[in-house]
């Protein structure tokens, strides 16, 4: 049986789409206009990787955030105040 060569950028295509399937998969499960954020919401909001949102949550800096289920969210108004202190800080 010949072995199939599978480009390695249609690779990363497929997995970019299962990622974001998943993710509006999860997203749908939040109300509308959720006070709760994500962090594919907070990269849309700052333009910050949502890797290092979730980076941050891992180590202990940055707002807090909590589990739900096994999703990592984020409050929206404690998110609004930390960028704030931030920015007074800067």
């Amino acid at each position: 049986m010949a072995k199939i060569e599978v480009d390695p950028d249609l690779t990363e295509l497929i997995s970019e789409a299962q990622r974001t399937e998943h993710a509006d998969a999860a997203r749908a499960a939040l109300p509308a206009g959720s006070e709760y954020l994500d962090s594919l919401d907070l990269e849309r909001l700052t333009g910050t990787a949502a890797s290092t949102w979730r980076y941050w949550a891992h180590i202990g800096t940055g707002p807090k955030s909590f589990k739900l289920g096994r999703r990592r969210v984020w409050r929206r108004s404690e998110v609004l105040r930390w960028l704030a202190e931030q920015e007074a800080s800067a």
